[in-house]
C-alpha cells in the first residue's frame, strides 16, 4: 500500500534529518481525510476544516509525460454520406472528417504554508498538515483547473470550456441532466459521469420523485455522479470521459521546506511549500455536454 505524502516525508527526515526537499507519489483516489495519530499531544494539533472528496481525477484516465507540452489531434466535425452496399464501378461513400491540432502546456499548481520549528519537529502533527491540508489544496486547485481553466497562462483548458452545450435552461436539476444525458448518448457516447455542485445536488434530494433514481455509490440511472464545489451552482457536466480526455502528469508532486525566507527564522517558522505539474488533454468535446438549471 503507498504511503501517505506526509508518511513518506517523515521516512525520509528518519533517514535523513537534514533532507529539505521530497518527491513524494500520489495516490490519486478521493481527497484525503485527516486521522489523528494516535495519542496525539494536545498542541500543535491538525484540525481539520471542510473536506470534500475529490473524485472528479478518478473519471479520467491519466499518463505521464517528459516534455513540457503535449500535441494531440482533437475532431471538430465528421460528416458521413450514406453509406450502403454498391455494386462493382459504384461510387463509394465518403466520410469527412475535420480536426485541429492542439498543443496542451505542463501547467504548475503550486501552494504552501506556515509552520513553527516546534511543529515540524512533532513528525505525527506535521505529517497531518502535509496530508491534510497542504496537498488536499493542491487537489481542489487541480480539480477547479480540470473543470473550469480557461486555456490561458498560466491556467490548463478544462473541460467546461469545450464542452457542448445544451440548448435550453432545465426547469430543474434532474429535467437539466435528462438533457445532457440525451445529447451525449444522441452524438453517439456512452456518459460515464455527471458533475453537480454539491449544495444544488443537497436541494434535489428532496424534490427526487424516485430513490431508484440514486444508486450507492452516488449516481443518477446508473451513472456515477460526482460533486464537486468547482462546478458554479446551476450548471451541469455529463460526459464519456474516458477515453476521450485525458490527464498527464509531469512530475511527482513535490515538497520543499525552507527557513531562509522572509523572516522565518528570527520567528521561528518554516515555509513548506508543494506543487504538482501537469497537462490535460480533451480529444472529443462532443462527449461532453453542459447546461443550466433553475437551482
Amino acid at each position: 500500500m503507498t504511503k501517505t505524502p506526509g508518511e513518506q516525508i517523515i521516512t525520509a527526515l528518519l533517514e535523513t534529518p537534514a533532507r529539505r526537499r521530497f518527491d513524494v507519489v500520489l495516490e490519486r483516489k478521493a481527497g484525503p481525510v485527516l486521522v489523528a495519530p494516535p495519542n496525539p499531544m494536545p498542541v500543535e494539533r491538525v484540525i481539520s476544516g471542510p473536506v470534500l472528496p475529490l473524485r472528479i481525477r478518478n473519471l479520467i484516465p491519466s499518463g505521464t509525460t517528459e516534455a513540457d507540452s503535449i500535441g494531440y489531434a482533437r475532431e471538430t466535425s465528421i460528416t458521413n454520406s450514406p453509406v450502403v452496399p454498391i455494386g462493382p464501378g459504384g461510387l463509394k461513400a465518403q466520410i469527412d472528417m475535420t480536426y485541429e491540432t492542439v498543443t496542451s502546456p505542463v501547467r504548475t499548481i503550486p501552494a504552501y504554508l506556515k509552520v513553527s520549528e516546534q511543529l515540524w519537529e512533532d513528525y505525527a502533527a506535521f505529517q497531518s498538515w502535509i496530508d491534510a491540508r497542504l496537498l488536499y489544496s493542491l487537489s481542489i486547485a487541480e480539480e477547479k483547473q480540470l473543470l473550469n481553466g480557461n486555456g490561458v497562462a498560466p491556467n490548463l483548458q478544462g473541460l467546461m470550456a469545450v464542452a457542448i452545450p445544451v440548448t435550453g435552461v432545465g426547469a430543474n436539476l434532474i429535467a437539466g441532466v435528462t438533457a445532457g444525458v440525451a445529447q451525449v448518448f444522441g452524438f453517439g457516447y456512452v456518459a460515464d459521469g455527471i458533475v453537480l455542485n454539491p449544495n444544488d445536488w443537497g436541494k434535489a434530494l428532496g424534490a427526487l420523485g424516485s430513490p431508484a433514481l440514486i444508486g450507492n455509490p452516488l449516481g443518477l440511472w446508473g451513472i456515477p455522479l460526482v460533486l464537486s464545489a468547482a462546478m458554479a451552482s446551476g450548471s451541469y457536466l455529463v460526459g464519456q470521459f474516458n477515453p476521450n480526455c485525458q490527464i498527464f502528469d509531469r512530475d511527482a508532486a513535490s515538497v520543499e521546506v525552507a527557513t531562509q525566507n522572509q523572516d522565518d527564522f528570527v520567528r521561528d517558522l518554516l515555509t513548506v511549500r508543494g506543487e504538482e505539474r501537469l497537462a490535460f488533454a480533451i480529444y472529443q468535446p462532443g462527449a461532453f455536454a453542459k447546461g443550466t438549471f433553475t437551482p
